[in-house]
């Protein structure tokens, strides 16, 4: 699967390790070199992560990066609004069908759910997990 993943701090570069590690095709477009360097030094030196160095916003920088033969777009920047942007262009431009963004603002998360992306929400998904866990432990 071809991937791209707007963002390569801790979740972006999480992401692209993760998604490599199953054998993905991993484009990550993060205008920040020094956020870039997160990212697996061996992976991106033999080709499996490609690294775009613009901002992940814009067009141009999706077309580098292969936007057209894309089958996931994940925003994972830390801005909603930039990740709002990244994935409805995406998403309604480009035609990506499976477009995912990072969120913390819970209206954020209700604007871009109603617009078709698939929203993830990490002190939501976190505090559930701790939840789970704790009352599993109490069964």
């Amino acid at each position: 699967m071809n991937m791209i993943i707007v963002g390569a701090g801790n979740l972006g570069s999480s992401l692209a390790r993760k998604f490599s590690d199953l054998g993905h095709r991993i484009t990550v477009i993060e205008k920040n070199p020094k956020a870039a360097s997160l990212l697996p030094r061996g992976r991106v030196d033999s080709g499996v992560i490609t690294i775009i160095h613009h901002d992940g916003t814009t067009g141009a920088a999706m077309i580098e990066a292969g936007i057209s033969n894309a089958d996931v777009f994940i925003a994972a920047t830390g801005k909603d609004s930039l990740n709002g942007l990244a994935a409805q262009r995406a998403k309604t431009i480009f035609r990506i069908d499976e477009v995912m963004t990072a969120v913390k603002d819970e209206g954020a998360r209700t604007l871009y759910d109603s617009l078709g992306i698939t929203t993830i929400n990490k002190t939501a998904l976190a505090s559930d997990e701790l939840v789970k866990t704790l009352t599993t432990e109490e069964s």
